[in-house]
């Protein structure tokens, strides 16, 4: 494990099915994590007048997802969401719309700007979750300021391509049979490899996160082959870059563990 240890946190944009899911799967794992709604709750389309009903088997089977049934209708399908993001502790800020992301290299992390009724406020986390199914100008290519993140690949139809320590959880799914026994089969994947994303900055310590540019692959064309691809993390597809204002403490850190097996090989 890294030395100084930072846990990682995580921002959560959109808070409709995908983003709960991705927000509590985090939480749940022992991050601090938010999740940003610009509407005033929960839900996501499933808040709107003209949500209409779904499947008696949408719900989460992640048995710690699953503290609600769900009977198809969307006053169902919210309370459902709302009772899985309660028990993760995840936080949720309705009425707050997110503005801005710029990713701080010094640092390691994403600078978020938003809006909500206390005014403007900007707040680091340490990684990035979009969950909103829409464009977004607002999050800034570190180094690129004319790139669109919204023409960027996805790595497995989740991690962008070429973006530090960011997930997009809300791109296209695949036309399978298997969602209508399991519709929400590829949000809980999708969910579960955010933690264990997460999980990954942990155990590296403060920095960058990024995929390796000859090891991008696309979305499996099958709900079986994203549950098999995301069910675990590629570390060697992964490049990681200490961020710079803790690189002399590694290089400390690393000095002082080699005297200590120097110290103790003389004592052998």
């Amino acid at each position: 494990m890294f030395k100084p240890y930072r846990r990682p946190t995580v921002a959560v944009v959109g808070a409709g099915v995908a983003g709960c899911a991705a927000a509590s799967e985090c939480a749940f794992s022992g991050f601090d994590t938010v999740l940003f709604e610009q509407e005033p709750h929960i839900g996501g389309h499933f808040n709107s007048a003209l949500a209409t009903e779904v499947s008696r088997k949408y719900h989460f089977r992640t048995p710690y997802l699953r503290l609600t049934r769900t009977d198809g209708s969307p006053a169902s399908v919210i309370r459902h969401l709302e009772k899985a993001v309660e028990a993760s502790g995840a936080e949720f800020r309705g009425s707050t719309e997110v503005t801005g992301a710029e990713f701080d290299r010094a640092e390691g992390q994403w600078e978020i700007s938003y809006l909500s009724d206390s005014g403007q406020e900007t707040q680091a986390f340490d990684v990035l979750i979009r969950a909103t199914g829409e464009a977004s100008p607002w999050i800034s290519v570190p180094g690129r300021s004319k790139a669109n993140v919204d023409d960027m690949y996805l790595h497995h139809g989740v991690e962008v391509f070429g973006l530090p320590n960011a997930l997009f959880v809300d791109g296209p799914t695949p036309r399978d049979s298997y969602l209508k026994r399991r519709p929400l089969a590829v949000i809980e994947a999708r969910a579960d490899h955010c933690r264990r994303y997460v999980r990954q900055l942990e155990i590296r310590g403060p920095g960058e996160l990024t995929v390796k540019h000859d090891k991008w692959l696309v979305q499996p064309g099958t709900v079986r082959g994203i549950r098999e691809v995301l069910a675990g993390f590629d570390a060697p597809a992964h490049n990681f870059k200490r961020a710079s204002n803790y690189a002399s403490e590694s290089a400390s850190s690393e000095r002082q563990t080699q005297q200590k097996s120097a110290t103790a090989l003389k004592e052998a």
